[in-house]
């Protein structure tokens, strides 16, 4: 799977470069190619008219035509001393010296086909002689009768260039040159292999490098993600405390980054559940164990069913069904499986109502129990039996911790866009330490107290999980009277 891997990320790189590289040395190739042709024809269309202004003038110097009609060995002498020549004889833009009356040149007649002979090789120079294709160069007269060039006619073409010949104003004639298509100067023609030869190198020593590069890039990419890998690896072996190295600040380190928050996750929830079924295992074999004394007693008769003893069987038995009841709706809580009926209700009634029912039983620990709200309707939108649980649970959990002779005070406020209910008791308090881990579960302040007192330490996560449902909050901090002080915050109707 690695090498596959490896194999697929380093072709994709390598044909990326690779295009790249051939497409940036055909781009260049062509335009090199093609200013070239622009920088031939300029040159070409410049030296043309040169030409033209020397036939003109040979024109004028001979009053006709006659030295250069249908004799191509003066044409090609005359050439050779012309605007065309890349060694003219004479000076630029000069015409070209008299021929007089030279003698025609002695043609040996036409070849099979009636094409004409060309002139033998030591009267007609070398084609490199010239700036340009001379078989393209067709003079005209005034009548349109050819004087000179290639023994054919040429047809008409979009690319003709016609250039006027003309002598003392008057026009005597037309120059007409074929369209190049080729780039035909050799010297040219090597310069421009030269440099493609010389791109082509350059492209292959790119493509070493690209491939060199691909490589190292490739295996720059795979190592995080292998160690991603093996790291995964460990997590579904149950190796939950597996981090790896996240230098960088790029996508890759991000994922470890990423990686090392999931495992970290995944090792304190592993730890929460094993804490979990470590404290339920303590807290349901406590009250079994009791019970289980207690009545191997009476079987074996080492002890008699008086109401004192049958009133402490009952007393477990009650603890332990609210400690099953706890973990029941807990569990429920946490599956999102609590039944909730929100409907508009007013906190105040529901506070006054909760808190009468257990004035009597904070009066008999002779703990003053008292309430504060608003004139005015502190209307929510909630569950009125969940809020009453929680409400339940609070002061329940404050009736149990604080010490005879205190005090519990219940207030209720609202600010702006929610509600605000604080329960606050008095001495003992809890080490600031302590107060972010009131709402977890089984925690405990004071472990060395009765369960009887104290329950099994669910009911404050009950109280996390129904303000959470109500899009609410719950916190513990410090309470002014020495105790604890519960602060719930609901959003509130306006």
């Amino acid at each position: 799977m690695k090498l596959k891997l490896f194999a697929k990320l380093f072709l994709l790189l390598f044909l990326g470069m690779l295009l790249l590289l051939s497409s940036t040395v055909l781009t260049l190739h062509l335009n090199f190619k093609q200013g070239l042709a622009t920088y031939l024809q300029n040159s070409e269309q410049e030296k043309l008219e040169q030409l033209v202004v020397q036939l003109g003038d040979y024109y004028g110097q001979h009053g006709s035509w006659d030295g250069l009609q249908n004799n191509p060995r003066a044409w090609f002498q005359w050439l050779a001393h012309s605007a065309v020549a890349k060694y003219p004889l004479a000076a630029e833009l000069q015409p070209p010296p008299s021929l007089g009356d030279q003698p025609p040149f002695a043609d040996d007649g036409p070849l099979p086909g009636n094409r004409h002979r060309p002139p033998p090789r030591h009267h007609r120079p070398h084609k490199d002689a010239y700036l340009l294709d001379i078989d393209r160069l067709f003079i005209f007269d005034q009548d349109g009768q050819k004087i000179n060039g290639p023994p054919f006619i040429p047809q008409e073409s979009e690319g003709d260039l016609t250039l006027p010949i003309q002598s003392q104003g008057q026009t005597i004639g037309l120059l007409l040159v074929t369209p190049n298509t080729l780039i035909t100067d050799h010297l040219v023609t090597e310069f421009m292999h030269q440099q493609l030869n010389g791109n082509l190198w350059r492209l292959g020593f790119a493509l070493l490098f690209s491939i060199l590069m691909a490589v190292l890039m490739a295996r720059q990419i795979l190592r995080p993600l292998r160690r991603v890998t093996k790291g995964m690896q460990a997590l579904a072996a149950g190796r939950y405390s597996t981090q790896i190295p996240d230098r960088g600040h790029d996508e890759l380190a991000a994922l470890a980054q990423d990686f090392n928050f999931l495992g970290r996750t995944l090792a304190h929830s592993e730890h929460t559940r094993q804490q979990w079924l470590a404290d339920i295992s303590h807290e349901l074999r406590t009250p079994l164990a009791v019970l289980r004394g207690e009545l191997e007693a009476l079987v074996d008769g080492i002890r008699t069913p008086t109401p004192e003893r049958i009133n402490s069987l009952h007393q477990e038995v009650m603890g332990l069904t609210r400690l099953v009841d706890d973990l029941y709706q807990l569990s429920l809580s946490d599956l999102g499986a609590l039944d909730y009926q929100f409907e508009r209700l007013e906190l105040g009634q529901l506070l006054t109502h909760i808190i009468g029912t257990f004035q009597a039983r904070f009066n008999g620990k002779n703990i003053r129990l008292s309430l504060n709200y608003p004139p005015a309707a502190v209307m929510i939108n909630g569950d009125t039996m969940r809020l009453a649980q929680l409400i339940n649970n609070l002061l329940e959990n404050s009736f149990r911790y604080t010490d005879a002779g205190g005090s519990c005070q219940v207030t209720l406020s609202q600010q702006q866009g929610t509600a605000l209910i604080r329960i606050e008791d008095s001495a003992p308090g809890v080490a600031e330490a302590e107060l972010p881990l009131l709402f977890d579960r089984f925690h405990r302040t004071d472990r060395s107290r009765q369960r009887q007192l104290g329950g099994a330490g669910l009911g404050l996560a009950i109280c996390r999980n129904i303000a959470d449902a109500h899009n609410g909050s719950i916190n513990a901090t410090a309470s002014a009277l020495g105790g604890v002080c519960i602060s719930v915050i609901l959003a509130r109707l306006m």
